[in-house]
């Protein structure tokens, strides 16, 4: 019952701010949720990834990264055989692709 209470007084109370202040508040909720987001996948990746790796992070199939690898500018290091991709590069290059 006590939880009632506050919810309905929560909502008498959104109700009589502007809309510039709820809108600030809702910008900083989709912030934090947004950086939260992404703490979770850097736990959950490495900073260098393999080409494995780096299909799984991007959601996208090994053949795919493949191709984008002979078709487009997509970050990596490549040492003798072996790939490396730097998350936050491959996160710059996802944003800044159309």
């Amino acid at each position: 019952m006590h939880c009632r209470r506050e919810v309905i007084l929560l909502t008498k109370i959104n109700a009589e701010f502007p809309d510039e202040f709820t809108n600030s508040i809702k910008n900083a909720i989709i912030q934090v949720i947004d950086e939260a987001s992404k703490s979770a996948l850097s736990d959950q990746y490495p900073t260098y990834m393999t080409k494995s790796q780096a299909a799984q992070y991007l959601n996208i199939a090994l053949n795919t990264l493949d191709q984008w690898i002979a078709t487009t500018n997509i970050p990596y290091v490549k040492f003798g055989k072996i790939y490396r991709f730097n998350r936050n590069e491959l996160d710059k290059f996802m944003t800044s692709t159309k």
